[in-house]
């Protein structure tokens, strides 16, 4: 058997980190018409769709089909059946770019990825040692939940959802963000870095849970409400403090970790700006792509790399490119986010320079 087919991580951060190049280039090619605009989704909601419920999803798979063989001892998802799932993910890919022709066929391939994902994941959760891991089946849960939102509105059977959709795909990401960020980052810093020892409150890390999961119901029934701002803020406060805890001045020697933490500061600066955004200060696009460009971006991008590594027997230690790689998201979240918010004229040249900065780290 090739070892492509091993273990989950290795088709499926192979094909994000090619999707991540070719869902952007295309998406600037859209939105400056280079290309015909064919696929039955609109542009934007094409564009939205696909970095979640394409990009952000790959990786999360890619994540918990390695992760189940760490916590269980049990041997993960290997061959036949993880050709199956990932040739699932790249023909929803293909069909929902290819037309409107096959929306039906593309919607329910689509869907049925987190049902199979949960599918293959029970015998190794279904342990009684496993009860935390477990969560993962409610967010596999909300990912369905959100993506069907979002094919019902294109189908004409929920119209005016696929926004509610796309945001409760965006904060469920979040929500894993927090949960898994919580028990790496600490650890891996430990680890990465001699003589720390990461300050990790109870109470702060009861109240970054609950933070989220507000966020998530605020912003589902209420985008735009004093209500959202409060929650917006509070989140940004509570974490806030937990990457506070977690810092170490000399974290910034070692790359692997230091993204790691640049991602989780992009959550913090995530909820600032939807709390500016609720009150109708910033545009929402632009709290959104702190969330996304920036912590999903930065995170995906960390985690991979590190997971890779390990998961080969390599030394934890990423390459030139790969550093390079860290600093072209770093800053291809900066620009997409500060540009416009200090110069809105330059709007349109912001999302080049941030397409063409992330395209170049994925590359």
């Amino acid at each position: 058997m090739s070892p492509l087919w091993s273990l989950g991580f290795r088709p499926f951060f192979l094909i994000a980190a090619a999707f991540g190049v070719i869902s952007i280039a295309i998406w600037v090619a859209f939105l400056y018409l280079v290309l015909p605009v064919s696929v039955f989704l609109n542009p934007i909601t094409w564009h939205s769709h696909e970095m979640i419920y394409g990009l952000v999803t790959a990786i999360i798979a890619g994540f918990i089909l390695t992760a189940i063989q760490n916590w269980t001892g049990k041997r993960g998802v290997f061959g036949f059946k993880l050709k199956i799932i990932v040739a699932l993910w790249l023909l929803a890919r293909v069909l929902i770019l290819s037309g409107p022709a096959q929306k039906e066929i593309a919607a329910f391939l689509d869907l049925s990825f987190f049902p199979l994902l949960a599918v293959y994941l029970f015998p190794y959760l279904k342990d009684s040692d496993m009860k935390i891991e477990r969560v993962f089946f409610l967010y596999f849960l909300l990912f369905f939940t959100g993506n069907i939102l979002v094919h019902f509105d294109s189908l004409k059977i929920l119209e005016g959802y696929s926004r509610k959709g796309i945001l409760l795909g965006l904060n469920t990401s979040l929500i894993v963000l927090v949960f898994m960020g919580g028990r790496v980052i600490p650890f891996f810093t430990e680890s990465s870095v001699a003589k720390v020892q990461p300050k990790i409150w109870p109470a702060i890390e009861l109240l970054s849970h609950i933070s989220v999961w507000l966020f998530l119901v605020t912003q589902f029934f209420s985008e735009y409400s004093v209500l959202s701002a409060v929650v917006a803020f509070f989140g940004a406060a509570v974490h806030g403090v937990r990457l506070y805890g977690w810092y170490a001045p000399r974290i910034h020697r070692v790359a692997i970790i230091w993204i790691l933490h640049v991602g989780y500061l992009w959550i913090v600066l995530g909820f600032l700006l939807s709390g500016f955004s609720a009150l109708g200060l910033v545009a929402q696009s632009i709290a959104i792509h702190a969330f996304t460009v920036g912590a999903l971006g930065a995170i995906m991008y960390g985690m991979i790399t590190r997971l890779t590594l390990g998961h080969t027997g390599r030394l934890l230690k990423p390459s030139s490119f790969t550093i390079a790689g860290y600093g072209l998201l770093t800053l291809a979240a900066i620009v997409r986010v500060f540009l416009p918010l200090l110069l809105p004229a330059f709007y349109k040249a912001a999302i080049l320079a941030s397409a063409a900065l992330w395209v170049a780290s994925f590359l």
